[in-house]
């Protein structure tokens, strides 16, 4: 089983549109970008995505089979690219949280998009992977995933401002072996709809993870720990990245 990014920002992505500072200028003049935090799983050449929010996801995927959607929430940043991908030709499942509003129009317009709303705890099983939800704090309902495949456990927890004392006690019985979480803002804030990188790496430490990395990194974030030298305890996940799980 093999997990990859296809982002790892936040909404605004990188580089932001006209900013000219260090981070988003390194990017323009090296040509790179990375965009909102998504990710998928391919396994038996079938893909599971997690998120989808790259607004040309269906044409990075055009050719493969998407097994399933597991949605975290439905902000844009997260959800965007359902809006091209629910025309595909494929019947398509996805699970996501409660929420009655959904993103724009996709709950009235499904296509061939089938929404299935999951509650907390509650365990879907595909391709012999286990998808555990648990609910995050956020600005909208919001689901992390506990993602166990044959002896290995992965957490992925984004979008979050914190995890209930509840879930805490539950992902440190699961004993993770990876754990991607938000870590969008730099220590000068504190509070708001996303964890520091001191917060989450704490929250890293809690679960005493074997192997801890952040995402859902901003701009300005990057650019404080580049300019102020800071040394992270755990390193940010990149575009690209991916990880092999047998």
């Amino acid at each position: 089983m093999k997990l990859k990014f296809l982002g790892t920002a936040d909404s605004a992505g990188i580089p932001v549109h006209n900013c000219e500072c260090e981070v988003c200028s390194y990017y323009r003049d090296k040509k790179k970008e990375n965009l909102s935090t998504s990710a998928y799983i391919c396994i038996d050449n079938c893909v599971i995505l997690l998120d989808a929010g790259i607004e040309n996801i269906s044409s990075i995927f055009d050719g493969k089979n998407i097994e399933a959607i597991f949605l975290t929430h439905f902000h844009a940043d997260h959800c965007m690219g359902l809006l091209r991908l629910r025309h595909s030709k494929d019947n398509i499942t996805c699970y996501h949280p409660k929420d009655e509003i959904g993103f724009s129009d996709l709950f009235k317009h499904n296509h061939s998009i089938t929404y299935k709303q999951i509650n907390e705890k509650e365990n879907i099983n595909i391709k012999n992977i286990s998808f555990t939800p648990i609910s995050l704090k956020h600005s909208k309902n919001t689901l992390g995933y506990i993602i166990e495949y044959k002896n290995k456990s992965i957490a992925y927890l984004t979008d979050c401002s914190g995890i209930s004392k509840e879930n805490i006690k539950f992902l440190k019985n699961k004993k993770i072996d990876y754990a991607f979480i938000d870590a969008c803002y730099d220590e000068r804030k504190e509070s708001g709809n996303h964890l520091n990188y001191l917060q989450a790496s704490n929250i890293l430490d809690e679960l005493n993870v074997q192997n801890g990395y952040l995402m859902h990194i901003s701009h300005s974030t990057q650019e404080y720990i580049i300019n102020n030298k800071i040394r992270l305890k755990y390193k940010y996940v990149e575009k690209g990245d991916e990880f092999f799980i047998s």
